[in-house]
């Protein structure tokens, strides 16, 4: 009669189970360690690869943020625009990252971005919060609070936005 093996092992999300002969089931299971050793170390290859262009691009993000003070100005607590986008909705969102950028403020007033047009000059408005409820609904910025404590932050596609807008303005200034 033949001597019979069954070995079942689970290692990470990989699962293995056979049965049959002690050499069978240990040739399955050099092959499986061999497989999974393989898949470990491709997904790590991956994982490196993978920080290393969010670390490449993290670095092109700072060196776009340090060039902001060819478009923009901080003056206290108020930032301002030295060169204007031609859509008011643009400048609002250009001060809204101007606010993270340079003050690290992820919450912004509706006064800190009415005292920012209004230095940049050259935009007339008669009610902030109607544009900034219409920059909301197109998905690029998100508003909490209520009254006069509402905040407004840049969502992540009102943030690939304002940066786009920013590079074309230091772009043409240069």
């Amino acid at each position: 009669m033949q001597e019979m093996e069954t070995l079942k092992i689970k290692i990470g999300p990989h699962e293995f189970e056979a049965t049959g002969s002690p050499e069978s089931v240990s040739e399955k299971f050099a092959a499986f360690k061999e497989l999974v050793t393989m898949m470990s170390n491709s997904v790590l290859t991956l994982a490196k690869e993978s920080v290393k262009k969010t670390m490449d691009g993290m670095a092109e993000i700072i060196a776009s943020d340090d060039q902001l003070s060819k478009i923009m100005r901080l003056n206290g607590r108020e930032v301002s625009l030295t060169a204007r986008p031609q859509v008011l909705g643009d400048a609002i969102l250009l001060l809204v990252f101007g606010q993270k950028a340079l003050r690290q403020n992820d919450a912004v007033t509706g006064s800190e971005i009415i005292s920012g047009l209004n230095t940049t000059g050259g935009y007339s408005f008669t009610r902030i919060d109607k544009i900034l409820e219409k920059i909301e609904r197109d998905g690029d910025l998100l508003i909490f609070g209520e009254h006069r404590g509402k905040k407004y932050r840049l969502t992540n596609t009102g943030l690939a936005k304002a940066r786009s807008i920013a590079a074309d303005l230091i772009s043409s200034t240069a």
